[in-house]
């Protein structure tokens, strides 16, 4: 369903169609109370019409100075014209961006920090429904271009802004229609249907899973700032193209308007769930949208999204992938956390469940007899050894690359580094000894607490897997795992290969697998109990070792 809007229309919108729906906005007359907005800064995306529109409205009236972040400046000036007509008194800063471009993006950030000692409220708002094989500036499918992936780089831009405010809100402006869409890791970047509305659910999903992993970050640093999700129910935007290229697509368009006219709300009230994530005491993590007629429209109210926008798997490879994407890192989210780490240890059930992650054991420089006799060294990575890590993803084939971040490409260099040396885990590295090039990295191995647990990626040059590398590193992972009091070691795989799962079934540990779509997580319990049965082989399909 519609929920915001790329084109203009100002004020003319939220009064378009409304004699014809009387009787129903008779029946849905509740407002939220009266907004204080004094001091605040708000940044809201899409600002020139429709339900960002009248959020600006309503939050200049109510005191805050509102930066409009547009696509079109002419009608970005328009709307400010009609807001300062209305409060002669309101703030009103205009920044254009195309959230189709990340150097815009760059750009528009850099205008809003240059401006503003801090940001207390950002509204990502602006969304698309293209054609079918529309992309952006970068390359990406349209929907996920502009309605996720602009607004995740836009939120780590303003990352330093929002944590300078004293209790910030990033307020993520989703749809119901992500209750439709296919949870397909794949097909994020580029989906293969093309089905604009699927596209577009997908892309409304995705708005979801960043915001909860970011409220997940946010519980996890203790940074001071909130972050809500909301859906504007059916409110009368210009969101649908009035003038489709294709004829399917005129005929849907046609077809929700014609829907849309008898029971869509107007813009004025399907903004109010995003007033109240931006003001309201609602706690961070929650999704609010309209109450009444099966959530379409009413007052705001928290509801429950759809289960697979609470998949924590799916919103870190996500996360991970927008990362790798856009290059903007959230660094201000990723501090060292280490002194308050607590791990849940089973049969540690007193007044205090939790306890201190224990001291991590030493790692020595070790040989890694292969099953061939072949000898190689591994060792935990050090400062000096990223550049060969480095050379070692260039020389690993873009397929062993996808299966290993589920991404296609290589990690950006920060995120690289944050692989290579966790707050707490272990990195190890295999180096084969060559005469005439001297120690070149042939295989890399990660693990990477997660409170309880630990997450373990591998990485093996092409020539060198299969030949036991892969399972020699994962022994070593999960022992240096129990040893400093890990509960289990998950693993997040790609569920149509092979290689892994055995790799995993020769180690001799039991193991669960959970598969999701074209996604399959592998845990393997850490219990004196699981080192004493067979080992039993789990049951499906892997990424390569």
């Amino acid at each position: 369903m519609p929920t915001d809007q790329p084109r203009p229309g100002g004020e003319r919108e939220a009064a378009s169609g409304l004699r014809s729906r009387a009787a129903l906005r008779a029946a849905n007359d509740t407002r939220q109370a009266p907004i204080d907005a004094r001091g605040k800064i708000a940044v809201i995306t899409g600002a020139n019409a429709g339900i960002g529109y009248q959020a600006a409205r309503q939050l200049a009236a109510a005191g805050a100075t509102v930066v409009l972040a547009c696509r079109h400046p002419g009608r970005m000036a328009e709307a400010a014209r009609a807001i300062r007509k209305e409060c002669p008194n309101a703030a009103i800063d205009e920044v254009s961006i195309d959230l189709g471009s990340l150097r815009s993006i760059r750009a528009a950030a850099s205008a809003i920090i240059d401006s503003h000692p801090h940001v207390d409220i950002l509204i990502n708002n602006a969304g698309v429904i293209g054609e079918p094989g529309w992309r952006t500036l970068d390359g990406f499918e349209s929907c996920f271009g502009v309605n996720h992936l602009g607004h995740f780089a836009l939120t780590g831009l303003l990352l330093d802004k929002l944590i300078a405010a004293a209790d910030a809100r990033i307020v993520t402006v989703s749809s119901t229609a992500h209750r439709v869409a296919r949870l397909n890791p794949q097909e994020w970047p580029s989906p293969q249907n093309p089905n604009i509305y699927h596209a577009y659910a997908a892309s409304k999903l995705a708005n979801l899973l960043f915001a909860y992993h970011l409220h997940s970050l946010i519980a996890a640093t203790g940074a001071p700032m909130r972050s809500i999700a909301c859906q504007p129910g059916w409110a009368a935007t210009r969101l649908l193209s009035p003038r489709p290229r294709s004829p399917k697509h005129r005929a849907s368009v046609a077809a929700l308007q014609a829907v849309g006219a008898i029971i869509a709300q107007p813009a004025e009230d399907g903004a109010q769930p995003l007033l109240r994530a931006a003001t309201a005491d609602v706690p961070s993590g929650v999704y609010l949208g309209p109450s009444r007629w099966w959530r379409t429209r009413g007052p705001a109210a928290i509801e429950e999204s759809s289960a697979n926008s609470h998949d924590a798997q799916a919103g870190r490879l996500l996360w991970d992938l927008s990362v790798e994407l856009c290059g903007v890192d959230y660094s201000p989210l990723a501090g060292s956390t280490a002194a308050g780490l607590t791990l849940d240890l089973p049969g540690d059930r007193g007044a205090s469940e939790q306890r201190k992650v224990p001291k991590q054991p030493d790692v020595r420089t070790e040989p890694l007899v292969l099953p061939d006799g072949e000898v190689l060294t591994v060792r935990p990575f050090t400062a000096a050894d990223v550049g060969a890590v480095e050379q070692l993803h260039r020389n690993c084939s873009s397929r062993s690359r996808h299966q290993r971040y589920m991404g296609g490409s290589s990690p950006t260099p920060e995120k690289l580094r944050r692989l290579l040396d966790p707050s707490q885990g272990l990195t190890l590295l295999v180096s084969e000894d060559r005469s005439d090039h001297g120690q070149q990295i042939i295989a890399v191995a990660n693990l990477i607490a997660l409170g309880a647990d630990a997450e373990v990626g591998l990485l093996v040059r092409d020539d060198w897997q299969r030949r036991g590398i892969g399972t020699g590193l994962l022994r070593r992972l999960l022992d240096y795992a129990q040893k400093s009091g890990r509960r289990a070691v998950v693993m997040h795989i790609q569920s149509q290969n092979t290689p892994m799962l055995r790799t995993v079934a020769r180690v001799g540990r039991r193991s669960e697998v959970k598969r999701d779509g074209s996604v399959a997580s592998l845990r393997i319990p850490l219990t004196a109990a699981s080192n004493s049965g067979k080992g039993n082989k789990p049951q499906g399909r892997a990424a390569s070792a």
